[in-house]
């Protein structure tokens, strides 16, 4: 019984059979060196997940002391001591379904990396909670640094007879030469299949279209390095799908993606220009005089997010989620309509203090030759401080680690335009613009007083984080909301307090290069399956226009807003309920997104 639950909870993920321990395991073998697994459980968990005893009978027995555990949950979410693996464990946590600050993807790399050149016996073995997305973020992370293209395992414990005969089969068939038509023809159709690598720049190096409306232009690097990166980062993103995933029993269904959040696929996407030295300029420079100057500042002026029309399904629905979590005082928050007045956006980033430390560990492990991927020798401790020290005592992990800093909403009337078409019917496009500062905090002082003064029903009653249309009708765009190009930012899009979806990016791989004097913008866009979690009344999503530009040198002295301080922030209230997901999920009958869009909007 407990074998079939967890099946049915692993879903689409390829599973692990040793039929000598009796075991069957949400674990595979990405490389004969790198193993992804779900979270090692205990209590109730261990019935529909993998069972700690379990995992520790498995790996004890394949490698005795040759494995070493990488977890990547918070200890908010899922914690063990070291000691359950004989101390060989490592954490960089960070959320669930989200990427991470991205100076933990060489982190993880250079260690997992100086781990296996210990031995050709060892293995890393990654973890989050479904193994899935953080998991493969890591493990592709790692792959992408190798010097040849990683293959897949000898061992193979996740494939039938017949699915081992038929991977085969296509090796032997992959092995084979192909003509440049054939060639052409598969480059092209990958180009379709993956837009994440589109995102920054075509494959000629030229910026992608839709990616910059002006300033100078950004320096094409070379075509053949481009192609280079693209291929190796998708043989990587192949390889971990064809090992995490379950094939499917039909041949005319597709294999779904190992790493599928958007968000996370632009990261690696990131990080593997990086490794090819094709960042944006001084990103991550070690040189003395860039640290000592401020960090470029960028503008994000507006948000126009297009989408179409709500049913009156989708309508009832929002109206009666936003009254359901107020009415049963599951938010803080009041109902708001289901107007388009409603959206808005949060903007959001990870604390301050803790990029800066990861990002001053990766500095202080690079390697001399400044190959990205590896460890320097003798970096274990930095001023007398080991980097597990880091998340020993849950500082950074403990508590809520993504917070907002400043909201978006419409202004003014004109900010909201319905038209109508053949081939996309009724949309609307909005245009979000930034309330911060000080600006949001006296919105905010003014609807908790008015909320006192009133005896309305809390369906009524003003809401502080989403009814923020009809307190700002007076207040005039300020230029736009000044943001750390070099750091990681969260969008995330409401309907009053229902989440439609978010995207995670870093301003700077979006900006034209080099920075000059003039005026220079760029706007990221953004199709609806590119959003994370763009399901429900996200699906009504079309498309997402984030404009930024370039600030002069003499306003990067000026400090992004402050996130959200208060103690309510930090334990993870500052937002709409994530009820409000589930409760949205139930009543459209999505039920399968249920627990994913409900996990999502918590954080």
């Amino acid at each position: 019984m407990g074998d079939f639950v967890r099946r049915l909870v692993s879903g689409n993920k390829a599973r692990y059979k040793d039929e000598e321990l009796d075991l069957d395991l949400d674990l595979v073998y990405i490389t004969d060196q790198v193993i992804v697994m779900g979270y090692p459980a205990t209590g109730i968990e261990g019935f529909y997940r993998n069972r700690r005893e379990d995992a520790k009978k498995f790996l004890d027995h394949r490698h005795g002391k040759n494995y070493w555990v990488f977890n990547f949950c918070p200890m908010k979410e899922n914690t063990y001591p070291d000691s359950v693996f004989e101390g060989r464990v490592s954490r960089y946590p960070f959320p669930d379904h989200h990427a991470p600050p991205l100076a933990i993807l060489p982190l993880v790399a250079r260690e997992i990396r100086l781990w296996l050149d210990g031995s050709a016996e060892r293995v890393a073995v990654l973890h989050c909670k479904a193994g899935k997305g953080r998991s493969g973020t890591m493990a592709c992370a790692y792959l992408l640094t190798l010097d040849a293209a990683p293959s897949a395992p000898r061992r193979d414990g996740s494939l039938s007879a017949k699915e081992r005969a038929k991977s085969r089969a296509e090796e032997v068939m992959d092995a084979m030469p192909e003509d440049e038509a054939a060639d052409v023809a598969s480059s092209d159709g990958q180009a379709g299949d993956d837009p994440i690598k589109h995102e920054i720049t075509d494959g000629d190096g030229s910026p992608a279209a839709g990616a910059s409306d002006g300033g100078a232009a950004q320096k094409p690097e070379a075509p053949s390095a481009r192609k280079d990166t693209e291929n190796s980062l998708s043989r990587v993103l192949e390889l971990h799908t064809s090992r995490r995933m379950k094939r499917p029993s039909s041949p005319s269904k597709k294999l779904k993606q190992g790493v599928s959040i958007p968000s996370q696929r632009r990261w690696l996407y990131y990080w593997s220009l990086v490794l090819a030295h094709q960042a944006p300029p001084d990103f991550w420079s070690a040189d003395p005089e860039v640290l000592a100057r401020p960090a470029p500042k960028v503008r994000l002026t507006e948000i126009k997010l297009r989408m179409r029309e709500l049913s009156g399904l989708k309508s009832n629905i929002v109206r009666a989620v936003n009254t359901l979590v107020d009415t049963a005082g599951l938010s803080k928050r009041t109902a708001a309509t289901n107007s388009s007045s409603q959206v808005w956006a949060s903007l959001a980033r990870y604390d301050d203090e803790f990029v800066d430390k990861l990002q001053e560990w990766e500095r202080f492990t690079r390697d001399e030759s400044g190959a990205m991927g590896v460890r320097r020798k003798g970096a274990d401790e930095m001023g007398g401080e080991r980097f597990a020290d880091l998340f020993r005592e849950g500082k950074f992990d403990g508590k809520k680690m993504v917070r907002s800093f400043a909201r978006m909403g419409t202004l003014r009337d004109e900010d909201i335009r319905r038209e109508e078409s053949e081939a996309e019917g009724k949309v609307e496009t909005l245009l979000l613009r930034p309330l911060t500062g000080d600006k949001w905090l006296s919105i905010r002082e003014k609807i908790e007083a008015d909320r006192k003064d009133s005896s309305t029903s809390a369906v009524n009653v003003e809401s502080e984080d989403a009814s923020i249309y009809d307190a700002t009708q007076t207040l005039k765009n300020d230029g736009g909301v000044v943001l750390d190009a070099h750091r990681e930012l969260r969008v995330k899009l409401y309907l009053g307090q229902v989440f439609m979806g978010w995207f995670w990016f870093i301003p700077t791989f979006h900006m034209p290069h080099p920075r000059g004097s003039g005026e220079q913008r760029a706007t990221l866009v953004l199709t609806r399956k590119e959003v994370d979690f763009a399901v429900g009344i996200g699906s009504s999503i079309i498309d997402v226009a984030v404009s930024m530009e370039w600030c002069s040198e003499a306003a990067d002295v000026v400090s992004p807003p402050a996130r959200q301080g208060s103690v309510e922030s930090a334990q993870g209230k500052g937002e709409p309920t994530a009820v409000a997901a589930t409760l949205q999920a139930v009543a459209s009958g999505n039920v399968q997104g249920m627990a994913e869009a409900k996990q999502a909007a918590d954080y």
